[in-house]
């Protein structure tokens, strides 16, 4: 099956009746970005017969191209790339230079913007990490339902003291690019949103850290400083996340297609595939499938080229 075959199709693509030749701009991410990554990039446009106008090196680790190309074109040509680069330790997008510009950024937390799942740490601390982890791995492949993996995780945690929560806090490390992602956002005006399926004592300590300008998360059930097992109504799960995605839509009264997001699971995938410009970060298979823009060679910071932001 050609990999692209499940990539939903992008708000900027056009029937061909009403399509036209535009500006589109091809951004390249490594951590490490070689003259060779730039040239097998060049090599695919070659074969599409397509030529980049312009060349911008924007740091060691972006480079910009330009192109013209009819919306069909330049859909065509972003999936043979995604083919051509699989293997490849770099991260490229196509992008419409008309609509680049975000005004809204919505991100998960876990293995997204922290390199932790949060439960699983939970569950290393009382002793049943392995257990707890491949009921994660199985939620976050769509291979389990949501709300099952949940419950079945905290009620594992039950008798815990509150305690923990301090303690997990200490084992929590931002993903490389997440501080300057969230600074450079802030910077210019993008309205920042974390919403995630783990708990507020970590939740809002990461949030309030990186400046989000709100978070929305569960709540465990506490009594006598004490885990009871039990997740608090309403959980965030997969139709709560695009359901925060457009009320922050509705809020600002812009369009989906001027917001991006940003997860890692298949609890993202609602959000992600909604937003004009939804990122799968380290995904799951299941987002690798559906999601032509992905990040898993580079960092976070590459998003803010994606939206536009190089400074």
């Amino acid at each position: 099956m050609n990999k692209s075959q499940n990539y939903l199709d992008p708000y900027w693509l056009l029937k061909a009746t009403r399509d036209y030749e535009q500006e589109f701009l091809i951004v390249i991410a490594a951590t490490g970005l070689l003259q060779a990554d730039i040239d097998t990039v060049k090599l695919c446009l070659s074969n599409k017969n397509t030529v980049a106008h312009s060349t911008k090196i924007i740091t060691n680790k972006f480079v910009e191209l330009s192109i013209k190309n009819t919306s069909q074109q330049a859909w065509t040509l972003f999936k043979e790339i995604l083919i051509q680069t699989e293997d490849e330790e770099f991260d490229v997008a196509v992008i419409p230079a008309n609509s680049r510009i975000k005004k809204l950024l919505v991100c998960d937390m876990d293995s997204t913007i922290v390199a932790n799942e949060t439960l699983d740490e939970f569950a290393a601390h009382a002793g049943i990490g392995e257990q707890v982890s491949q009921i994660t791995a199985r939620a976050m492949r769509g291979k389990l339902d949501f709300r099952q993996a949940l419950d079945e995780r905290v009620s594992l945690l039950k008798g815990l003291s509150e305690s923990i929560f301090e303690e997990i806090l200490e084992k929590i490390e931002l993903n490389p690019g997440a501080e300057i992602l969230l600074r450079q956002s802030k910077k210019n005006n993008i309205r920042t949103v974390l919403v995630s399926g783990g708990f507020e004592p970590i939740v809002k300590v990461i949030a309030e850290k990186l400046g989000f300008d709100r978070y929305v998360c569960n709540s465990m059930q506490l009594e006598n400083n004490q885990l009871m097992g039990k997740v608090l109504e309403p959980i965030v799960d997969s139709s709560r996340k695009l359901n925060v995605l457009i009320e922050e839509c509705q809020s600002l009264m812009i369009k989906p297609e001027e917001a991006c997001c940003i997860g890692d699971g298949a609890n993202d995938l609602l959000m992600l595939q909604a937003a004009g410009l939804g990122i799968s970060f380290q995904g799951k298979p299941l987002l690798r499938t559906s999601l032509a823009y992905q990040i898993n060679s580079s960092d976070l910071d590459f998003v803010l080229l994606m939206m536009g932001i190089t400074e």
